[in-house]
């Protein structure tokens, strides 16, 4: 997180770990799950969590030379939106009506 320049957990979230000593070198798993638990209540990833498995994302697209995202970087959707050119996917899920 702090790499990240992302605000990391607070020692007490990490507290029952702490006997252990991975309060202070905490195996990024159990970081990313804890994170989306005291964040996000589970629900989501937090931050941290949600830009790695982003950045992994982008990665496999930019390496797949028949990705979309190398065959026209410029591309942006036309589909409709609930937000005028501000396209997401809860917006391809409704269109593609399982949403």
């Amino acid at each position: 997180a702090k790499a990240m320049r992302i605000r990391p957990l607070e020692a007490k979230d990490l507290s029952d770990i702490a006997p252990l000593g991975l309060d202070k070198h905490t195996p990024l798993w159990f970081y990313v799950l804890r994170e989306a638990d005291r964040v996000a209540g589970g629900q989501t990833l937090g931050p941290a969590g949600g830009r790695i498995v982003t950045e992994v994302f982008i990665g496999l697209l930019e390496g797949d030379r028949m990705s979309y995202l190398r065959e026209n970087p410029e591309w942006t959707p036309t589909l409709p939106s609930v937000k005028k050119n501000d396209f997401r996917i809860a917006d391809l899920l409704k269109f593609a009506g399982v949403a």
